[in-house]
Order: C-alpha cells, then sequence, then structure tokens
C-alpha cells in the first residue's frame, strides 16, 4: 500500500479549502464553528469587532463562528494563495461540556495549541487554570498529554495539506506549529515512516 493511501483519517473532521487568485478580490467566509487561515502569499485584511484587521504571509489567524469579509490584495500582477482550514467543531471538541464561557476558553486553547507553538503554561492561562489543572482535564477529556496530542494534530494536519496542495515544506511546517523545518521533517518521519517531499512527489 502507498504512504499517502494510509494516511487518510481526516484531521478531526477537517476540510482544506485551498485558494489560488491571480487578482485582488473580496468575498466572504461563512464559518460554521471555527476556520484556521494562512495566507502563502499576497495579504488579506478583515473587519472584526469594528476594527480591520490584516493577516500577512505566513500569518495565522482563526476566524470564529459567523460571517466574514476577507479582501485580498496581491497587485495587479501578482498571485494571492491562502489555505483555509475548516475544522468539524463538534469533533473536535465534542467531549468538552462546560459552561459557554469556560467552553469558548477551552476551544480557544485547543485551537491555539494545534496552529502555534505555544506553550502549556500560556494554554493554562488562557484557560484560566494552573497548568497542572489543565494538563488533568486535557487528559481527561482527550485520553492524552496536550504535547502528544497536539503534535499529532499537527502532524496529521500537514500529511492533509501535503496530499492536497503544491504548498512548499517550508510554509507547511510553519502552518503546523514547527518553527524549524529540519525538527518538522524529522518528527514527519518518525511519525508516518516517510518525509514530506516523499508524499509530495506522491502527489
Amino acid at each position: 500500500m502507498d504512504t499517502i493511501e494510509q494516511m487518510n483519517t481526516p484531521f478531526c473532521g477537517a476540510v482544506i479549502e485551498y485558494i489560488s487568485r491571480g487578482s485582488d478580490t473580496t468575498e466572504e467566509l461563512v464559518t460554521e464553528g471555527y476556520d484556521i487561515m494562512c495566507v502563502l502569499s499576497g495579504s488579506s485584511s478583515f473587519v472584526e469587532a469594528g476594527v480591520e484587521r490584516r493577516i500577512y504571509e505566513n500569518e495565522i489567524h482563526i476566524f470564529s463562528r459567523g460571517v466574514h469579509s476577507i479582501s485580498n490584495r496581491v497587485g495587479s500582477d501578482g498571485v494571492f494563495r491562502d489555505i483555509v482550514i475548516h475544522i468539524d467543531q463538534d469533533k473536535l471538541f465534542g467531549r468538552v461540556r462546560h459552561s459557554s464561557r469556560e467552553q469558548e476558553r477551552f476551544e480557544e486553547a485547543i485551537l491555539k495549541g494545534i496552529s502555534s507553538n505555544i506553550s502549556i503554561d500560556e494554554l493554562a492561562d488562557i484557560c484560566c487554570l494552573s497548568a497542572s489543572t489543565f494538563k488533568r482535564r486535557f487528559r481527561e477529556r482527550y485520553s492524552s498529554s496536550p504535547h502528544k496530542w497536539f503534535l499529532s494534530c499537527r502532524l496529521e494536519m500537514a500529511a492533509m495539506i501535503l496530499k492536497q496542495t503544491d504548498v512548499p515544506t517550508r510554509y507547511i511546517a510553519s502552518l503546523c506549529g514547527f518553527i524549524n523545518v529540519s525538527h518538522f521533517i524529522a518528527t514527519f518521519k518518525r511519525r508516518f515512516g516517510t518525509t514530506p517531499s516523499h508524499i509530495a512527489r506522491q502527489v
């Protein structure tokens, strides 16, 4: 069996939208739960709480439920590319049941843990918990340590992007929360038994 066929379990029910355009555009992004967006080239702006926010190349932004107006600016001869990862909210957070504010904090921490190289102490702070309490509650819900679970999610997300796009490895490493490309390649190979470039060639 080819390696690529062994990596067919969607990351938390996620679906990737890979967008490439050759001109400036404005459109709406509708999110049912949470979406993770990464600009690969060009830049995007959107309005959040009445304030315009711009996303630059390789910057990650998490969109929450709702309708967002996205304006892409690349110039007359530029190319705009981005990846939006549509997260299945029930599959990712189905085991979390708290008051609405606690739920919101925990979901924010989970998404930041998936999409960035954030520390456990910082994740605990988001949830207004001590690091030890956060780790204990996390294990109760996901039967895993935060570090191991987040690493697995990032690697599965990377495999999805490799299989569905032509995005260079260095961008995928950044998008999936790895600060070092070499570390990403070595960790990917330990998880899947092959390198990211091998998966890209299969595609």
